[in-house]
């Protein structure tokens, strides 16, 4: 007669339901010992990012950071035992970002449940440091940090923005020492933002047009606080960026028809005379964040005219 397992696989993160805003969400599988005695493989796929584990006797926990596309995500996961059995189980989250349609606006059964509670992390701590960094020491290596070993794809692309780098994650996501959320950030984040780019701010909150994500402080609409494969930590190239809300801009006719390079003027996929080096984007004219001017001009230019000799000096 076979044995009857008492299988307790139990999907620890992504919360069911919950909200992201990062391209990576962190997995965390826990078995029951019945489960890692008498266990083959564990398969975790999200979309198309797939990966699969081979038991390990002293192991009951299985964490991997994943990507996840905007807009509803599901996390399956697979275990396989000796006999060839399996196990399926599933959750659905959101991945939240005004920058795809996709995801611009999450169904009302998602919403946004922090992870770092103390029921949850206590079912990490075996494995995993839950504690807390002081925020002005920078770690001896990053693996030091606590936060290292289930955050570090955060730091995986070319660009890393300095807080990043260096581990200081406390001196934006604050400790407020509470059971059920720690390490939130505030809305707005741009009270942390600048708090370092305080200069910024009197240059920009002192102008007579602010850009919306902006004047409203959400400077996370645009930019990744952690890192990017783009200039500037943005979210997408510029052009791609840009016209992710000012879709209009994306195509027919932008400035004046007739120019010397067909029915509009270039935005994008040509060289900028004024800036060697770079391609012509929307910021080749436009401020993104604040201007004297109400078309957000460059250089505070109070006259199209002036604008155009930027590139054209003749």
């Amino acid at each position: 007669m076979l044995p009857v397992f008492a299988y307790g696989l139990e999907i620890l993160a992504p919360i069911k339901y919950s909200i992201h805003e990062e391209e990576f969400a962190s997995v965390s599988v826990k078995l029951s010992q019945e489960e890692i005695d008498n266990g083959i493989s564990l398969e975790f796929r999200i979309g198309k990012d797939y990966f699969m584990f081979g038991m390990d006797p002293e192991r009951d926990v299985y964490c991997k950071s994943m990507r996840i596309k905007p807009g509803k995500n599901v996390l399956e996961v697979v275990y396989t035992n000796q006999d060839g059995k399996q196990i399926k189980k599933s959750v659905e989250f959101f991945r939240y970002s005004i920058l795809y349609k996709e995801s611009e606006e999450p169904p009302s059964k998602f919403e946004e449940i922090p992870f770092h509670q103390k029921k949850n992390e206590e079912k990490c701590a075996k494995c995993h440091n839950m504690g807390t960094q002081p925020e002005d020491i920078i770690p001896e290596k990053p693996e030091k940090s606590p936060c290292y070993s289930c955050h570090k794809v955060l730091t995986s692309r070319k660009k890393v923005h300095a807080p990043s780098a260096n581990w200081l994650c406390t001196y934006c996501h604050k400790d407020v020492g509470l059971s059920y959320k720690r390490f939130d950030t505030p809305f707005p984040i741009s009270q942390v933002c600048f708090s370092c780019h305080e200069y910024r701010e009197k240059v920009w909150m002192n102008k007579k047009y602010v850009h919306g994500p902006t004047s409203t402080g959400q400077c996370n609409i645009c930019h990744n606080p952690h890192s990017s494969n783009n200039i500037f930590f943005l979210k997408k190239p510029i052009f791609k960026l840009c016209t992710s809300c000012h879709a209009e801009k994306a195509s027919g006719t932008h400035v004046l028809a007739g120019f010397v390079f067909g029915k509009s003027h270039p935005t994008h996929g040509r060289p900028d005379p004024s800036r060697p080096g770079r391609e012509l984007v929307c910021s080749s004219c436009h401020n993104p964040h604040a201007s004297n001017y109400r078309y957000m001009f460059n250089n505070d230019y109070t006259g199209d005219r002036y604008l155009c000799q930027m590139c054209h000096k003749k």
